[in-house]
């Protein structure tokens, strides 16, 4: 009887040492709430992968300091840990790509910043028709402290609105989807 009772209190010790480490374990791997978050990824990876993905279509060839990340953009350098942002050189493109490490608690002001900037462009610029379409198609997106602006991509041969606005989505999807497969780390 002693040997039985002694067996039944080692497995419940043993049960209970698992159910102890399983729920370390699962605390544990729900203190980020997402992989972007829980990684430190150099936004010179997001850039080339960015590139890449356009090849000859990429246009930016400026790089934007920290006072007209602020000027420009509306980003103070109180927000972010790092930050790049390429524009063109030519006056006659739109071509942008803004990529920002966010301070923890600060994304959502960098988001605001970007969105804002990207309102201004759609609603208070002058463009040149060629531009229009990829500045409505622009986007602007965050992932946990890494926050984008996208307004890239080459110029198509559409003979109607609709076929230009769809270029222009289909052009910006490219800059998203590289962004995507740097968080996701593929």
């Amino acid at each position: 009887m002693k040997m039985k009772l002694k067996w039944i209190t080692l497995a419940l010790v043993a049960m209970l040492s698992m159910s102890v480490l399983t729920a370390c374990q699962t605390n544990q791997d729900s203190t980020g709430s997402s992989n972007a978050q829980q990684q430190d990824i150099a936004l010179s990876k997001f850039h080339q992968a960015v590139k890449d993905a356009y090849g000859e279509n990429y246009i930016p060839s400026m790089e934007f300091t920290k006072e007209e990340l602020s000027e420009r953009f509306g980003v103070s350098a109180d927000w972010y840990d790092d930050a790049f942002a390429e524009g063109p050189m030519m006056s006659g493109h739109v071509d942008t790509f803004v990529a920002i490490k966010a301070k923890d608690g600060k994304a959502e002001e960098v988001e605001k910043a970007l969105n804002a900037y990207r309102d201004t462009q759609i609603n208070d610029t002058l463009q040149y028709p060629m531009n229009i379409e990829k500045v409505n198609a622009s986007k602007v997106l965050k992932q946990g402290n890494y926050v984008f602006f996208v307004m890239l991509g080459g110029f198509g041969e559409e003979e109607t609105e609709e076929q230009a606005k769809k270029y222009a989505e289909e052009q910006t999807q490219i800059g998203v989807d590289a962004i995507n497969k740097v968080l996701s780390g593929k």
